[in-house]
């Protein structure tokens, strides 16, 4: 079973509707699960889901702006034995690109903070992030459960 966790900061000079486009950005299908989170010092947009069909658009998305070998070098970094997290800058979501963050302080807003995990991580991440050859995926001929 393949899960997500998404999250991402809201600073009070950010317009919550723009914030939930930035989740949606990563996933169209989260939007009616994204939740307000409040503590005492922060808040937080955050949302998760199950199944291979929230992975749409980052995988068609990191296709078509051609970083299929970076985001490959990127998750199999930040990968455990469950799954792999990794950030994404807020500005570029917002406007549907995927710009990987290694530090939260290359977002000026707050990074995006991704959580994938799925049963067999390998399979996923060859699925979502495969090898490439002179820049065109090769392509894995499976979907992921």
């Amino acid at each position: 079973m393949i899960h997500i966790y998404i999250k991402t900061e809201y600073n009070s000079t950010e317009d919550p509707k723009k914030l939930k486009t930035v989740l949606t950005n990563f996933s169209s299908i989260i939007e009616d699960k994204i939740e307000l989170i409040e503590t005492d010092s922060s808040r937080f947009f955050t949302a998760e889901a199950s199944g291979i069909e929230i992975l749409k658009n980052f995988f068609e998305g990191i296709r078509k702006q051609q970083i299929v070998q970076s985001a490959r070098k990127i998750l199999n970094i930040e990968r455990d034995s469950e799954g792999v997290s990794f950030m994404l800058n807020k500005q570029a979501l917002f406007v549907g690109k995927f710009h990987f963050s290694e530090t939260p302080d290359e977002s000026p807003m707050g990074p995006v903070h991704v959580r994938i995990e799925s049963d067999n991580i390998d399979s996923l991440i060859e699925y979502l992030v495969p090898e490439t050859r002179k820049g065109i995926p090769i392509e894995v001929d499976y979907l992921p459960e």
